[in-house]
């Protein structure tokens, strides 16, 4: 007798084959990931059977990610030349190339390096500067391979002109060279500390005053900025009609002699007709008081 075969199961498994594991925009661009569906079931007689799907293929596609770290801040006086060290790396799925722009609030002048022993300094001896490698008119870090980076330093010089309590922030940004809409920023804040002397001259008696009355001049010396102020000279000359006292000259109310070469004033040596006095360094917030008397003729 004629058996007529009846499907009395149906048991479906779904296997998937991956080349790899997808780890968000880690994986690989070019990477293929596989699927194929399996079917299993049995007839009256419990005969197992199994059926496969045709497979399907699904290519990873590049995806671009970047960042550039870290933000930095310093202190500078004027013409210091600073070097900030920043890491530039590849978060995408594929090598790429990121170009590196940078602005300064300031209009400040500024030079991209490759940090080639990666130790944040710059030595230029080994250090070169960052260079346009795609042709594309803006000099980038050359290719990086995924999950790569490289370390780049930023020279900001800082102008002779730059007053005190400047602060000057610059902006560096990578952007991948396949896919402009990714980029990343980093800043290096620097504040210009730099010496501002303030000077003050009183004389006592105050008023006006007959011949022979003998003068006391006070000058007082400030740094009122945030920077040492270094090489502090004060000169001062006798003024017309009046006569210079002998030994007079006085810092901070220790004397000082006439002469040059023993201490740090002196009259009519360094300049003819004047009271001379090598400050040196006046820290910030810092003063000196130079006093010297004459007579009027």
């Amino acid at each position: 007798m004629k058996r007529h075969m009846e499907v009395v199961g149906l048991v479906v498994a779904l296997t998937i084959a991956a080349a790899t594991t997808a780890m968000a925009i880690g994986t690989p661009a070019g990477t293929g990931i596989t699927n194929q569906a399996t079917v299993s079931y049995q007839d009256v007689n419990a005969t197992p059977f199994t059926s496969l799907s045709n497979i399907v293929t699904t290519v990873v596609s590049q995806v671009a990610s970047t960042q550039i770290a870290p933000d930095n801040t310093a202190n500078a006086a004027p013409i210091d030349t600073l070097y900030y060290a920043h890491t530039v790396t590849n978060f995408g799925n594929n090598k790429d190339v990121f170009d590196i722009t940078v602005s300064s609030s300031q209009g400040w002048t500024t030079l991209l390096y490759k940090d080639v022993n990666n130790n944040g300094t710059y030595e230029s001896a080994i250090d070169i500067l960052l260079t346009d490698t795609n042709a594309n008119t803006t000099v980038d870090t050359d290719s990086i391979a995924a999950d790569d980076s490289l370390a780049v330093l930023v020279c900001v010089f800082v102008p002779s002109g730059a007053t005190d309590a400047t602060i000057d922030v610059t902006t560096v940004t990578a952007t991948s060279a396949f896919d402009g809409a990714q980029t990343d920023n980093a800043t290096d804040t620097t504040t210009v500390q730099a010496p501002t002397l303030t000077v003050t001259k009183s004389v006592l008696p105050a008023g006006p005053q007959p011949p022979g009355t003998e003068l006391t001049y006070t000058v007082v010396v400030s740094n009122v900025g945030t920077g040492v102020a270094s090489s502090v000279v004060l000169t001062d000359p006798i003024p017309t009609n009046t006569t210079y006292v002998s030994s007079s000259i006085q810092q901070d109310t220790n004397p000082r002699t006439d002469s040059g070469g023993d201490d740090n004033a002196d009259f009519n040596v360094t300049n003819a007709g004047q009271v001379t006095v090598s400050i040196g360094s006046l820290a910030s917030a810092a003063s000196t008081t130079i006093e010297f008397r004459v007579t009027i003729n």
